[in-house]
């Protein structure tokens, strides 16, 4: 099995990770209890490794040292590392995420071996 990444792009602004207190307790609910039963799914599978929503407050680090960085709504607003026997084992896999449904998209990046 190999690694991948899946990173969660776009979908109903209103269920971002920093907006869901804002919004109905019912569209809080379908959106919760659709990504704990698709996570629960690639769980079960033991395809899953790790996954986390994203906060959009944050550092910038280069070389003119750190500033606060906002990142926007077009950038990701969530990840998962899972196990897969290929890319496109792990791209049939993306295609049952709860933001495809939502209008957003997720891209599937093989993961490189530490050298």
């Amino acid at each position: 099995m190999k690694k991948y990444m899946l990173t969660f792009f776009g979908g109903n602004m209103e269920l971002r990770y920093n907006n869901l207190d804002k919004t109905d307790k019912e569209a809080q609910t379908k959106h919760a209890a659709a990504w704990g039963a698709w996570m629960a799914k690639l769980m079960k599978a033991k395809n899953l490794e790790v996954g986390y929503p994203l906060e959009s407050d944050g550092k910038r680090i280069d070389q003119n040292g750190t500033t606060e960085h906002h990142f926007s709504d077009i950038t990701e607003g969530g990840f998962i590392v899972m196990q897969a026997e290929s890319l496109e084992e792990a791209s049939m896999i993306a295609k049952g995420s709860p933001i495809i449904k939502n209008g957003g998209y997720v891209l599937v990046r093989p993961c490189g071996e530490m050298k």
